[in-house]
């Protein structure tokens, strides 16, 4: 059985570009399964137009095996769309029934790849923001890489229950990454998170062509090379 990493995005507020995030790190590295259990968005789900047919959810729904999307030979995902439309209809009286589910994928995952016969030793969790403090506990507990997203927000001035909010999840946080910093504000972020990410323009919004977007960028190249190269030795 081949090793299987897995990274989590968590974010403490919405917009900051977690799903930027995995998308890119999944079109740099390749050898990647995306899974969308954002169960707020199911962004990776459309951004990579991935079909709506079963997703993460199914085997707890209906016993089905999840569809895998593939979007090249490197990369493929799990989407997500049975997920909203639950929440959308129940709001956050399932959101415990899908940290639950979301855990023993973890706990699946190393074997269920190996079972799909495909090519990934990396799989990318997408979630929504604000996950449960608890469960974060746990999926660090598992081994899980946990990859912390803020924008700019977290180098600016906040209230003091802002900033506690930060420290307990980014107590939980493998590596802890500031996206669509400014240019003159790069310098002030590095003080305060290893990864920085400036803000590019995003013109066409197609999973691999955002990801080639904050690619191009040679700083931004080097910032996820970064994360990349922790995620590998963790």
């Amino acid at each position: 059985m081949r090793p299987v990493k897995i990274v989590l995005m968590s974010s403490l507020d919405g917009g900051v570009g977690k799903t930027t995030m995995a998308s890119v790190l999944g079109v740099a590295k390749g050898y990647t399964l995306l899974i969308d259990a954002d169960w707020e968005k199911a962004d990776v789900s459309q951004l990579f137009r991935a079909p709506r047919k079963p997703g993460w959810l199914a085997p707890f729904i209906d016993g089905q095996r999840p569809y895998v999307h593939r979007v090249n030979p490197l990369l493929y995902v799990m989407p997500g769309y049975e997920a909203v439309e639950l929440y959308q209809k129940h709001g956050e009286d399932v959101t415990g029934d899908f940290a639950e589910a979301l855990l023993e994928w973890v706990e699946a995952m190393p074997k269920y790849v190996t079972s799909l016969r495909i090519p990934v030793d990396t799989v990318v969790i997408d979630t929504p923001a604000a996950l449960n403090l608890n469960l974060l506990s746990k999926l660090q507990s598992m081994g899980v890489f946990t990859a912390f997203m803020s924008d700019r927000r977290l180098i600016s001035r906040i209230s003091d229950v802002k900033a506690e909010q930060y420290r307990r999840y980014m107590a939980y946080a493998s590596l802890v990454v500031v996206n669509m910093v400014e240019k003159e504000e790069i310098k002030m972020a590095r003080k305060i998170a290893p990864v920085v990410l400036k803000r590019v323009s995003i013109k066409d919004y197609y999973g691999e062509s955002v990801a080639n977007a904050v690619l191009r960028d040679k700083d931004n190249k080097k910032a996820i090379d970064t994360v990349l190269t922790r995620i590998k030795t963790s």
